[in-house]
């Protein structure tokens, strides 16, 4: 598969920020809010590529990372990266959420969810990505997670994430998160 591209993370992480926000059966201000966070978080991880939609906003950083680790090496294209910038966003829109009577969990779920699009799309390439390699545990821990790149091809895993993907759209439609 070819490398995807930052229109179709910017269209995927859109998508499940609305869908995030709609589900929180939130206003037009929530929708909107939740949409701009999911496609902003689904772009985010590719600032280590200068040519990117974020690389070229934040030029310095870009050149940093891909000089330093490489496109799809770095930090940013790690599920702890994903998690903490999800949480920055989360604690970020807390106090303007509240004041505006807005919803406070669902901007950062449509964050989370548009930064986890992206790992989970750039993982069906041919070059895949290591997500878990920044995780705060010990290394011989982080192997019995998951040993090596995450990638197309690897079928079982491919079935799990799948799996982990249609019950989360489950449970988001059948609870609607409130």
């Amino acid at each position: 598969m070819r490398n995807i591209q930052g229109e179709t993370h910017l269209s995927a992480g859109l998508f499940l920020g609305a869908m995030t926000g709609i589900s929180f059966e939130g206003g037009m201000g929530d929708i909107l809010i939740s949409t701009l966070l999911g496609g902003v978080m689904a772009v985010l991880p590719d600032v280590d590529h200068p040519g990117s939609m974020t690389g070229r906003l934040i030029r310095p950083l870009s050149l940093y990372l891909e000089e330093r680790w490489g496109h799809r090496d770095s930090p940013a294209h790690t599920a702890v990266f994903v998690f903490i910038s999800s949480l920055t966003v989360a604690a970020l829109w807390l106090l303007p959420g509240h004041l505006a009577g807005l919803s406070t969990m669902a901007p950062g779920i449509a964050a989370l969810l548009g930064g986890t699009s992206h790992l989970v799309m750039d993982s069906v390439t041919r070059s895949g990505i290591k997500p878990w390699r920044y995780l705060p545990i010990p290394e011989k821990w982080r192997q019995k997670i998951y040993r090596g790149t995450l990638e197309s091809g690897k079928s079982a895993l491919e079935r799990v994430l799948a799996c982990a993907g249609l019950l989360g759209a489950f449970f988001i439609s059948i609870f609607k998160l409130t």
